[in-house]
């Protein structure tokens, strides 16, 4: 069979963060075994780690020039050319169920959300995200039991004015600090606690900085967008391109269930290494998700982000949970 091309994918590698690493690797490795059998060896597919040249917010533009083939950037990675990509770290969201929050994205909001990314970085969006998780607290000295325990409390945050908002409204102190730095600033009480994944504060080891307690109060649900340049992407033909967007529908409820299970295990390791996480109370979490949802109109204007499409998926997400 002639090979009609290459498809060069990357995934990044984020220092510490070492799930981000370890998710898209084995993702996108899967993926490109499948591709090649699939396509009995037309496609040939490279996969890597770009770390050393792009970081995650650097690849949406690196796939928008052609520089690369593929990626799978996280939402707030495209924010700055997308402000419709701050959307799934909006009050409505919070304390959502992953269940929930997939068959949206599956749907006519997902749809629409595509439709811009692929118009404004010249991409194709192959298929259904796949997941990180939820980003939660985690904390020095306080346990967490209720949100309003956040209350006086300095947070690391990643950065982004949805985060900073909700932190705000929630009487925490938002303190925007890299990821590179927050061992130290934790040792140091530079601040009480970070927003973050279980999986992140296992590969850190961040109970050996000070990490005693974790609150997973589903604040925000972290996925990766799949995405092929459109310049890779034009050089297939129809029934390849078909392939390749079959091949990875087949393979994303695996990524899924993949995701899920690292971030349990990683929880059970935070808990033997000394780490207490508590549940919510699901009352407590709709009455916080109700006093951040007043914040939610001033906060899409402030992004810049379509009150049409804002309104799309509130609609969309309330059919789903009702």
């Amino acid at each position: 069979m002639e090979k009609i091309g290459h498809l060069t994918v990357r995934f990044v590698e984020q220092g510490a963060e070492l799930l981000r690493l370890l998710q898209q690797q084995e993702t996108l490795i899967r993926l490109g075994e499948e591709l090649q059998e699939r396509s009995n060896g037309q496609i040939e597919v490279n996969v890597y780690s770009s770390g050393s040249q792009y970081s995650g917010a650097t690849v949406p533009v690196a796939l928008a020039q052609g520089a690369i083939d593929m990626g799978a950037p996280l939402h707030q990675h495209l924010t700055k050319v997308i402000p419709e990509a701050n959307v799934p770290l909006l009050p409505m969201f919070y304390g959502v169920e992953p269940e929930v929050i997939r068959q949206l994205w599956d749907g006519p909001a997902g749809d629409r959300l595509n439709e811009l990314i692929e118009s404004k970085l010249n991409v194709k969006v192959i298929g259904g995200y796949f997941d990180l998780g939820y980003g939660s607290v985690f904390t020095t000295t306080k346990k967490i039991v209720v949100p309003s325990d956040m209350d006086g409390l300095k947070m690391r945050v990643p950065g982004g004015a949805a985060t900073l908002s909700r932190y705000e409204a929630l009487g925490a102190v938002p303190v925007v600090i890299s990821i590179s730095d927050v061992p130290q600033a934790l040792q140091r009480g530079a601040v009480d606690g970070i927003w973050s994944t279980q999986e992140s504060v296992r590969s850190s080891k961040l109970f050996d900085s000070g990490i005693k307690y974790g609150f997973e109060d589903r604040q925000a649900f972290l996925q990766y967008v799949p995405m092929i340049s459109r310049k890779a992407w034009d050089s297939y033909p129809p029934d390849l391109q078909d392939l390749i967007q079959t091949t990875w529908n087949d393979l994303v409820s695996e990524a899924r269930k993949n995701a899920l299970g690292l971030q349990e295990e990683a929880r059970q390791s935070n808990a033997d290494n000394g780490i207490e996480t508590v549940d919510p109370d699901p009352e407590a979490l709709a009455e916080t998700r109700a006093k951040l949802m007043a914040t939610q109109p001033a906060l899409i204007e402030e992004l810049g982000i379509s009150k049409e499409f804002a309104e799309l998926v509130e609609a969309e997400l309330a059919k789903i949970m009702n």
